[in-house]
């Protein structure tokens, strides 16, 4: 199989996935079970510190090898799609194994698909403020939404309410 991403895009979508999938069972609300919410928390911190240390462009250390990253990111997400299946969790709902499946598709298919060597690897720093920029924002909002500061719509959204019902009514 030809090997045509190149290893920076590889790094960008580690650093949008990793903080994404430590945050998704909050935001797909699927803190009931243990074994859909567990798994992607996991794999997505350990592959954050990973890509942290990872040879390539938007990797802060650069220590371990592209190559082993990518077995890495292939038995990641091979055991992350299985998850559902191996706990159960799958007969909860479509939202308890399909971003599961997705994510963990994508992970080995761009395990097959990544060069093995890295670029130049100038222009490092941008690349680890954005991404860093895009974990932190995620955190932030999960944080506000634990706290309760940011609360569901209402049902009635789109009605008139108070006083402009009244007027509407009359």
């Amino acid at each position: 199989m030809k090997r045509f991403i190149p290893t920076k895009a590889h790094g960008v979508f580690d650093l949008v996935t990793g903080p994404a999938l430590v945050a998704a069972p909050d935001l797909l609300r699927l803190n009931g079970t243990l074994g859909s919410s567990l798994a992607p928390r996991v794999t997505g911190a350990l592959g954050t510190g990973l890509s942290a240390v990872t040879d390539y462009e938007t990797g802060a250390v650069r220590v371990v090898p592209v190559k082993a990253h990518l077995v890495v990111d292939a038995v990641s997400g091979a055991a992350l799609a299985a998850t559902p299946w191996l706990t159960g969790a799958r007969r909860q709902g479509i939202r308890h194994w399909l971003p599961h499946a997705a994510i963990g598709a994508t992970e080995m298919a761009l395990a097959l698909t990544t060069r093995t060597e890295p670029g130049d690897g100038r222009n490092r720093k941008g690349w680890l403020v954005a991404g860093g920029a895009a974990g932190a924002a995620l955190a932030a909002a999960l944080l506000v939404r634990r706290r309760g500061a940011v609360k569901r719509l209402p049902k009635a959204v789109g009605k008139p309410v108070g006083r402009v019902r009244e007027k509407v009514a009359s």
